[in-house]
């Protein structure tokens, strides 16, 4: 009891300076659970919790008695086999004056119409009502394309802003830029959406919606209305897939994550796959697909003879594909305000502690000016400090004692207070998402042991590969018992049983990466392991238990 006094005294200490407070002065609780797919979360003045599934469900969570309510069954186009893979329920923001008007504004995939759509509800009698289409977005559901983003979001400009993927198939390009120009190939060429100024995937659009279900284009988006070959809803173009977008309430600076490409190596076409959190205080475009983080350039290359050309040059990027419908000359490309190797980055809420009450259990002052950005894949939380001009000041983890599945959303409740909404452990039709709250206290507590992570359950727990599985990016495609985007680590482990070659053999694939031998999803490689490391997860794996 001593030493837990002694222990919980010395986490106290660093209050009395800026930094920030250690994990334990954090709590974190599950308000509700059992979501299939989860995606996103809108918060209502008093607190509610609005959570959409990708199979179509609006549910209303009260987060005071753990209630949890349907209040829209959307019928939407999740996917048909391998087609439309990342279609549904996408997106969820409420109105600026939602005490007052009740609207709700969610983005879908249209059942049996290829197409996504913006609409807006009214909340009332506890269900959602009276729709009203903005917009509509055309998108390719076949050839295993996917990249949607669906993020919805209100700036304080009153302005409502909505992110899209390129909507191109990402699996025939080697993990490089997919830029396939070949005859009946436009599946497989991003410059038909992300890099042309005529196409509104691969996008923020940014709009101001009408009392009547309408929108006009605001003042200040990246192409004057008017402009030919161009759409005037773009505000931020050349995206790959901005799966989470935020806005600074204060600032009106756009933040968003950039899912990037596979490679796992630079090559003679371009950069290994980085991930990237931006920041657009202006109209711009961003490079993809023909550049990544820093503005590092992909090469032309031809699918057919396949020889690769000259890099692409970021100050004049050219659009000279015959699946362009918009302008050539391109503006020029933004580098990414932060990059790290591939993973699933998401930008979250930037808090402001003055807008918040105080000593009501929301997040701490120290945290003040703080960009919350987290990784679907990997877990990970940071806080990004950012100075009064919008910079960097810092950048460190956070949370990193407690155990997030999926981390696919984030908001702030009317009391400072963050809500944290995971995904789930399985990639489609998983039922494990949920619902959690992270308040700040100024006693420290000591942080419960957590169960194993679901999607770890059989892999021997002693084992050192793996704690090396739990701390890659092996999860966001792998189960040990429920098939994934991957398959299971038990079925793995049933298919090499006894085959004295498969540890040498798995360990050189998860290194080189591979295709073929469980469908036609490609396992990108991680050069980031070195042979022994590799050797040990797959020793850990083919010891999955049966049961």
């Amino acid at each position: 009891m001593r030493r837990l006094a002694s222990f919980l005294i010395s986490l106290s200490l660093p209050l009395a300076s800026a930094e920030v407070p250690a994990d334990e002065h954090f709590r974190v609780d599950t308000i509700a659970g059992g979501f299939v797919d989860a995606m996103e979360i809108a918060v209502t003045p008093g607190g509610l919790v609005f959570v959409i599934e990708r199979t179509g469900a609006v549910k209303l969570i009260n987060p005071k008695t753990s209630g949890v309510k349907v209040v829209a069954m959307i019928p939407v186009e999740v996917r048909k086999k391998e087609f439309a893979r990342e279609c549904g329920l996408l997106g969820i923001t409420l109105d600026p004056n939602y005490a007052q008007n009740k609207w709700v504004y969610l983005y879908y995939s249209v059942k049996e119409n290829p197409v996504h759509r913006l609409a807006r509800f009214t909340h009332a009698g506890g269900q959602l009502g009276d729709e009203r289409t903005l917009l509509e977005v055309p998108h390719d559901r076949e050839n295993a394309t996917c990249h949607e983003g669906g993020s919805l979001a209100f700036g304080p400009d009153g302005c409502l802003y909505l992110s899209t993927g390129d909507n191109t198939c990402p699996f025939k390009s080697n993990g490089s830029a997919p830029i396939d120009e070949g005859h009946d190939r436009k599946w497989y060429d991003a410059q038909r959406t992300a890099a042309n100024t005529n196409d509104l995937r691969g996008k923020i659009l940014r709009i101001k919606p009408s009392a009547n279900g309408s929108y006009t284009i605001p003042e200040g988006n990246l192409f004057p209305k008017g402009t030919a070959k161009t759409r005037p809803e773009i505000y931020v173009m050349g995206c790959r897939n901005p799966y989470r977008i935020s806005i600074d309430q204060k600032s009106n600076y756009l933040y968003w994550g950039k899912v990037g490409p596979d490679a796992g190596r630079d090559s003679d076409r371009g950069p290994r796959g980085y991930d990237e959190i931006n920041q657009a205080r202006k109209p711009g475009n961003f490079g993809w697909p023909y550049f990544s983080a820093d503005n590092k350039p992909y090469a032309d290359y031809d699918f057919v003879t396949k020889k690769t050309g000259a890099k692409f040059n970021p100050g004049k990027p050219v659009n000279t594909s015959v699946n362009n419908t918009g302008l050539t000359e391109l503006p020029p490309a933004q580098p990414a305000f932060w990059h790290y190797p591939r993973a699933s980055a998401c930008a979250g809420p930037v808090f402001h502690a003055d807008l918040f009450p105080e000593n009501q259990g929301g997040l701490p002052p120290q945290l003040d000016g703080c960009l919350i950005a987290y990784d679907w894949t990997t877990t990970r939380i940071r806080l990004i400090k950012l100075d009064d001009k919008g910079d960097i000041e810092w950048n460190k983890p956070w949370l990193g004692k407690y155990r997030f599945v999926h981390p696919g959303d984030m908001a702030m409740g009317p009391k400072g207070e963050l809500f944290i909404l995971e995904y789930g452990s399985a990639w489609y039709d998983g039922k494990d998402g949920k619902l959690k709250r992270v308040t700040y206290s100024e006693t420290p507590q000591v942080i419960p042991i957590t169960p194993n992570d679901p999607r770890m359950k059989g892999l021997p727990g002693d084992h050192p590969g793996t704690k090396l599985i739990a701390e890659t990016t092996c999860l966001a495609c792998h189960n040990t018992t429920q098939k994934s985007i991957g398959p299971t680590y038990r079925d793995v482990a049933k298919k090499y049983a006894g085959d004295s070659q498969a540890i040498e053999m798995l360990a050189n694939k998860v290194i080189k990466g591979g295709v073929g031998i469980w469908g036609e999803q490609p396992m990108p490689p991680h050069p980031q392991h070195n042979i022994e490391e590799t050797r040990q997860m797959v020793e850990a794996i083919l010891k999955v238990r049966k049961k």
